[in-house]
């Protein structure tokens, strides 16, 4: 559902501060840093976020991505953050479908 501005931005902030800018974050479908998220899509960049459940990610990857019209913002889910490997191709994931890293959270 789309949340409006106010709930997760202060005006402080320019807009397009993170223009072609990508984010990956772990544990993006919780509430803490899923507004963090929100903000930085807002601001202009893409994002990327983990999660263990899948369906969940998916979902609020997909709200996430109404934040900022034609944001990118990937849900990738059934990702357990304890696992090296399963965190490593994660990132290659998003590397590959986002155009590389710039920020993690």
């Amino acid at each position: 559902m789309p949340v409006s501005k106010a709930s997760f931005l202060s005006d402080v902030w320019k807009d397009n501060l993170f223009a072609n800018k990508v984010l990956f974050c772990t544990g993006g479908n919780g509430s803490i840093c899923s507004a963090q998220v929100r903000a930085f899509v807002h601001l202009g960049g893409d994002a990327c976020i983990l999660g263990r459940n899948a369906e969940k990610t998916t979902s609020v990857a997909k709200d996430i991505a109404t934040a900022r019209s034609g944001s990118k913002v990937l849900g990738l889910g059934g990702v357990d953050v304890r696992n090296a490997e399963a965190l490593k191709k994660a990132a290659e994931t998003c590397a590959k479908e986002l155009g590389g890293i710039d920020f993690v959270m």
